[in-house]
């Protein structure tokens, strides 16, 4: 069982790691025609479009909503699994009911999938702070497809018991697959109450508790792990939002200073490299992988243990949030539509004489996001009883990331990320 978790760890962390690592250093490795660093277009050109205008609009008007979000629904997330586990220990100690205890835990796990869905449009705009330190902050957040439910369990008696190694707990200086989003969800869904560890690391004293005491245990450490994760963001926040952050980094890049671009040519490409998130996590490693068209767990057969979100069953709302999120990034729009401002890459396009392009992309996402909704079942079901079904949302989100490889980079003069770079998958 260990060395079948080591081989999917392995498998399905290639593509993130690959797509971290062209995000983190920056690099990339092939230009639309035309590119020189500055404002140009396919044929050299130079562009009487406000790119300043579209830094401004995502930063102001798509991003900066977005982050902010996902603070209030994290704060809100670990004030709810709090509440869950007051009622946890009351049911214990025979002081609250079953139903007001699993009526709490029901939304808790709602409130845990609120706080994913605004996550997983994050992913979508991994910059700055999301990015640096080989992504730190980003995996500490949400780590997958790098996943370990056994240090989670080992993690759960190690918090309850306070010490480890003989020194106090402190969930800061632990790794990053025993804390997150991604932690959380295992100790919020999974109904197996028996540790997922072998023999040889299983947490100790685990098998002598009780189910009761078991539920408690991971509660409790579950509050701590939510925190954990408000703290993240707080620091994500202030890393982006706050004095000198990323976000007046971008604001400034028209050559102006307090800016890490030498232009403002360079900030756009910089939020289109976020963009291919797309390209090499949601296509290759969310769908790419577990149908087997990537390497995977299964010598390349059809493998639903590859799949995110393993527990909650949220992984077509993730890959539906990823797309959102893209939508919203190329449209300049977030689906709330209050903002006074809407300029997107769209736009961009259209003033390079791309209307064609701009509309095909547009509506190669709409198709993607309608696919995702048409589902019956949810992805590991539907897998496994239809991979048709999942193959052709595979190939609705090839068909935009064909698009922002080709015509997008090219027309726009931008350059394509390391990471789908020679990707013809």
């Amino acid at each position: 069982m260990k060395k079948r978790f080591l081989l999917q760890q392995t498998a399905l962390s290639v593509s993130l790691v690959l797509y971290m690592s062209a995000c983190s250093d920056s690099s990339s490795s092939s230009a639309g025609s035309g590119f020189n660093g500055g404002s140009g277009n396919g044929g050299g050109v130079v562009t009487e479009f406000d790119e300043s205008t579209l830094v401004a609009n995502l930063t102001n008007n798509v991003i900066t909503p977005t982050f902010q979000n996902f603070g209030s629904l994290t704060t809100q997330l670990h004030q709810s699994v709090d509440q869950y586990c007051n009622l946890e220990k009351s049911f214990n100690a025979g002081n609250a009911t079953e139903q007001a205890r699993d009526d709490q835990k029901l939304l808790t796990q709602n409130q845990w999938k609120d706080s994913m869905s605004e996550w997983q449009k994050i992913e979508v705009m991994q910059l700055g702070p999301l990015i640096t330190d080989q992504s730190s902050l980003r995996n500490k957040i949400y780590s997958w497809p790098v996943v370990n439910t056994c240090a989670v369990d080992q993690d759960v008696t190690f918090f309850n018991e306070g010490t480890i190694n003989g020194a106090p707990y402190d969930i800061k200086q632990r790794v990053v697959t025993r804390r997150g989003l991604d932690a959380l969800e295992y100790l919020l869904f999974n109904t197996v109450l028996d540790h997922s560890c072998t023999a040889s690391t299983a947490p100790a004293g685990w098998d002598s508790l009780t189910d009761n005491q078991r539920r408690e245990w991971r509660c409790q450490f579950a509050t701590e792990v939510a925190k954990d994760v408000a703290d993240n963001t707080q620091v994500l926040l202030d890393g982006w939002s706050g004095s000198g952050g990323y976000a007046q980094s971008l604001l400034n890049a028209a050559s102006q200073p307090g800016s890490d671009f030498a232009n403002v040519h360079e900030a756009v490409n910089r939020i289109s490299d976020a963009m291919f998130y797309v390209d090499s996590v949601t296509k290759d490693a969310k769908l790419g992988v577990p149908l087997g068209i990537s390497d995977n767990s299964c010598q390349q057969n059809i493998c639903p243990q590859d799949l995110e979100s393993q527990f909650a069953n949220q992984s077509l709302a993730n890959i539906r949030s990823n797309l959102v999120s893209l939508k919203a990034l190329f449209t300049g729009e977030l689906a709330t539509g209050n903002a006074s401002d809407t300029t997107g890459f769209d736009d961009f396009l259209v003033e390079e004489g791309a209307q064609t392009t701009a509309t095909e992309i547009l509506g190669a996402i709409d198709a993607a996001i309608a696919n995702v909704d048409a589902y019956q079942e949810n992805l590991s079901d539907t897998i496994q009883s239809d991979a048709t079904q999942v193959q052709a949302t595979h190939a609705q989100v090839k068909a935009i990331t064909d698009q922002l490889k080709e015509d997008f980079i090219n027309q726009l003069s931008l350059e394509l990320p390391a990471s789908s770079a020679g990707d013809n998958d």
